[in-house]
């Protein structure tokens, strides 16, 4: 169906390209308008049923802009809309994980990083979900352009260490576990200890250092030690969640890990099969 505009319709589209503004809210188009909150309601209904907004969440709306077509064809991005429904806000977990290679697994949901908790929305068939980190754990993102659109997303090693701290936003432990294997090689050392020191939390780094022991990664032996300095005296814990594995297993030093879920869960055969690696100081001959 091709898209049509009203005179009064055309004014407010127009004016909206013209200022560049991507989204606009219900308070806006009224204060637009000049009228009143049920008019406004009716008028981005109708902007809608046409194909010039398109419904975000509850009193928010993205506009279609021309570009678009006189069909409107609606844009592929994902990351698009989920950038406009909270800030601050960072892409995460999964959804991050999936952006630098760490995974092959297909999402159904995109997964945001805020500091509130809201209800998942579902825009353009994909469930946003909004994991609530604090406000002294919202660091490492960066800007990044996806399918043309600037968008706050997690750098690798921040990505990383929040699939190890939840597993359940990440493609569960199994997944997980792949995903440090990938990152081992790919990651900066510097990078993950600075996030690691700023983090503050022992058993993130305890999983971290078991699975990366797990799949025999190779890691610097300075970058080693710090991880298993950051790790001392804490609690022992399990791997996997209690409530799906137990509390039994093999006991993982020195990250005072218990490795209550199966092997072939956590680490593939072909994997099981690589050499072990002997962490050699930096500079060591072979």
């Amino acid at each position: 169906m091709e898209r049509s505009l009203s005179k009064n319709e055309a004014k407010v589209v127009l004016d909206l390209e013209w200022r560049g503004q991507t989204t606009v809210t219900l308070g806006e188009l009224r204060q637009a308008l000049g009228a009143s909150e049920s008019y406004a309601r009716f008028f981005a209904h109708k902007l809608v049923q046409k194909g010039w907004l398109e419904r975000l969440r509850p009193g928010l709306f993205r506009l279609v802009p021309a570009a678009r077509g006189r069909e409107g064809v609606a844009d592929a991005n994902p990351l698009a809309a989920g950038a406009v429904l909270v800030a601050p806000y960072f892409f995460s977990f999964g959804t991050a994980c999936t952006y630098h290679g760490l995974t092959e697994q297909v999402f159904a949901e995109v997964y945001i990083a805020c500091q509130e908790r809201r209800r998942p929305v579902v825009v353009r068939g994909k469930r946003n979900v909004f994991v609530e980190v604090p406000q002294e754990r919202f660091f490492g993102f960066t800007e990044q352009t996806v399918l043309g659109e600037p968008v706050q997303i997690a750098t690798l090693e921040r990505a990383l260490l929040d699939a190890v701290d939840r597993p359940q936003h990440a493609g569960g432990l199994g997944e997980v576990s792949r995903i440090v294997s990938r990152a081992a090689s790919r990651i900066s050392w510097t990078a993950l200890l600075d996030l690691a020191r700023r983090w503050q939390a022992a058993a993130v780094l305890q999983r971290l250092g078991c699975l990366l022991d797990l799949h025999r990664a190779e890691v610097p032996a300075d970058a080693r030690s710090e991880l298993v300095a950051l790790t001392q005296g804490a609690s022992k814990i399990q791997l996997g969640p209690r409530a799906k594995w137990g509390y039994a297993g093999k006991l993982m030093q020195p990250w005072n890990v218990v490795e209550n879920a199966p092997r072939d869960v956590l680490v593939s055969s072909v994997d099981q099969g690589r050499r072990r690696v002997v962490f050699r100081p930096k500079g060591a001959g072979p």
